[in-house]
């Protein structure tokens, strides 16, 4: 009985011990959940309160769509530069400090007066945010193994979605009660208390800096290394044409909702939840079949690239087209949010294997800036989609809004394929 009794004690200690690890090795990434989600919070307030606040402010859907232009240039040349002061000067406070700038310059959106004032808060609160990304995949590969890293990737990232999902039904309310510019007084609160929340990580040992991190390489692989830049710009061009489509749905879906649909600002609170969980499924999705496929190729000896893939997402990426229709159905409004539910579902896609795909033939400790470059690719062109797009709206050019938007992920596909190069070369060529 007594030996029993000990054994039991030992299974019991044994199990508290492995999920005490799994809990330390999985926090980062659910840290990097949070900061996600923050950064989709702040940004997706302008989108979601657009139809309030274009009329509070008498700006047209056109000059809606340049300040998303000034937010996504500068969020474009962020993205690699903050990505290359992680891979230098570590993770851990270069965050921080991206957070504080992102932080007031979301609170600031409450004081702006007109198109100059959105366009310079949407500037600087575009540069902060530019850190979000990779500071989820330098976390990632930090802390995760390799067979983990694209669901991790995934857990990480899906903080981005679920932010989007949630603004409507956090933000809606507090617009509603107490007027638009609150709304942006309590982004910044949320920033200050995920400040506090990663302090918190640091000091509980939950995560440390990598051991080498004082040592960390201060260049990154030579720019003629063709393999190296081939392999880079074929990452950036799958996440950036491929997840085009979730600027639609972040930016454009709610002026569609508005005047298509006819629904009004309190609709929209409780409706515009469901393109994000799309993108939120896709990344968990996604991320567990990367890593499948992943663990297959390592145990066969094989070394897939996701081409097949990207086809297939590319196809089924022409299922917004049929959102037209939808609109002249008996459940219109139902039938055209499961239309971009699936369009930001199999954005996710691109956005997870693009990623997992970089992550194989590309060097790790540079991983930060391969999420900074090929989020830059993103960006750029939701920069310059948002103010086409907004003009097609203001001329009621819809059926031709769907056919771009449905037409950038087969251009990145080829582009994919043009550039990428064999994973066994790069690895060659890359690796230490």
């Amino acid at each position: 009985m007594a030996g029993e009794s000990a054994q039991t004690v030992t299974t019991s200690v044994e199990a508290s011990t492995r999920r005490a690890s799994m809990v330390r090795q999985w926090a980062p990434a659910l840290s990097m959940t949070l900061l996600g989600l923050l950064s989709y919070v702040d940004r997706s307030v302008l989108a979601i309160l657009s139809p309030t606040i274009l009329a509070a402010l008498h700006l047209s859907a056109t000059q809606y769509g340049y300040a998303i232009l000034v937010f996504s240039l500068s969020y474009m040349v962020a993205n690699p530069i903050w990505g290359l002061w992680m891979d230098r000067a570590g993770l851990w406070i270069i965050t921080i400090i991206a957070v504080a700038i992102w932080s007031i310059a979301s609170g600031s959106h409450g004081l702006m007066m007109g198109f100059a004032g959105m366009c310079f808060a949407r500037g600087v609160l575009g540069f902060g945010e530019g850190a979000t990304f990779p500071a989820g995949l330098k976390t990632v590969t930090e802390t995760l193994p390799e067979e983990k890293r694209s669901f991790g990737l995934g857990i990480a990232y899906s903080g981005s979605s679920l932010g989007a999902a949630v603004t409507p039904l956090l933000i809606t309310p507090v617009a509603i009660r107490w007027g638009w510019r609150a709304a942006f007084g309590v982004t910044a609160l949320l920033g200050v208390l995920w400040i506090g929340l990663w302090c918190v990580l640091r000091v509980c040992g939950w995560y440390a800096a990598p051991a080498n991190e004082a040592l960390r390489t201060r260049e990154l692989p030579s720019a003629s290394g063709s393999r190296w830049n081939r392999n880079l710009f074929a990452a950036a061009a799958a996440y950036g044409l491929g997840a085009a489509p979730l600027a639609f749905g972040l930016y454009a879906a709610p002026l569609y909702l508005t005047r298509v649909m006819h629904l009004s600002q309190a609709s929209l609170g409780h409706l515009l939840w469901l393109p994000p969980a799309g993108w939120e499924a896709g990344y968990l999705v996604f991320g567990r079949l990367a890593d499948r496929r992943r663990r297959t190729d390592l145990e066969d000896g094989r070394s897939r690239r996701p081409g097949d893939v990207f086809l297939a997402l590319s196809a089924a990426g022409f299922l917004i087209m049929l959102a037209p229709l939808a609109a002249q159905t008996r459940l219109p409004v139902t039938a055209t949010m499961v239309l971009f539910f699936l369009q930001m579902f199999v954005a996710g896609g691109f956005v997870v294997f693009a990623l997992a795909d970089g992550m194989a033939v590309l060097p790790k400790e540079h991983s930060a800036f391969l999420a900074g470059f090929s989020i830059s690719a993103w960006a750029l062109v939701t920069g310059l989609l948002m103010p086409v797009l907004g003009h097609l709206f203001d001329h009621r050019q819809y059926v031709l809004t769907f056919w771009l938007v449905a037409c950038l992920p087969p251009v990145g596909t080829a582009l994919w394929r043009i550039l990428s190069t064999s994973r066994s070369s790069s690895a060659r060529t890359l690796l230490p």
